[in-house]
């Protein structure tokens, strides 16, 4: 999309370099954006590719959630991840967290209750200390089924939800 805005404006400005059509001739609004200081008086081509990669380096990143139910909001970065966490408590327990649900308004009660169906399982919601949000407690090792419930039945993509295994033992 950027792309397309660049070759649209070096077209409409007819900044082509005639001898070397990869060269694009540079104005004062392509040097304020893309070039360093050291470069703007020492430049008046450059190649079009080394333009476009310079125009990706200077944008944000920003990410548009568009939650059912609720306004789209836009953040500045990449999307927040859901983080699943099995961990060791207390001996040989082992318990699996789910921690920001919250923020794809996904219920973390409806979460647990579905959970406590499919892993037949003891399940709780309980407050994150020092932070605003909630997290589903699950008694056992329980990574896969919470991470194929939540793709599955609420909808997040797999790359949004970061598993990590500090219990040292998988489940067989």
């Amino acid at each position: 999309q950027a792309r397309g805005v660049l070759e649209s404006y070096i077209k409409q400005q007819a900044l082509v370099d005639p001898q070397a059509p990869r060269n694009v001739r540079l104005d004062h609004h392509l040097c304020d954006g893309l070039l360093t200081k050291a470069e703007y008086s020492k430049l008046s081509v450059f190649p079009r590719d080394q333009l476009q990669a310079r125009l990706q380096e200077k944008m944000t990143l920003y990410t548009r959630l568009d939650i059912p139910g609720s306004a789209p909001t836009t953040r500045i970065g990449r999307p927040p991840t859901v983080d699943v966490v099995c961990e060791k408590k207390m001996g040989n327990k082992v318990v699996t967290r789910a921690l920001g649900l919250e923020a794809y308004g996904v219920d973390p009660a409806a979460v647990a209750k579905e959970l406590r169906v499919a892993c037949a399982s003891s399940t709780s919601v309980d407050p994150v200390p020092g932070k605003k949000t909630v997290a589903v407690l699950v008694q056992g090792h329980q990574v896969k089924a919470l991470a194929r419930l939540l793709e599955k039945q609420h909808g997040l993509p797999a790359d949004l939800i970061k598993v990590t295994d500090k219990s040292g033992k998988a489940k067989k």
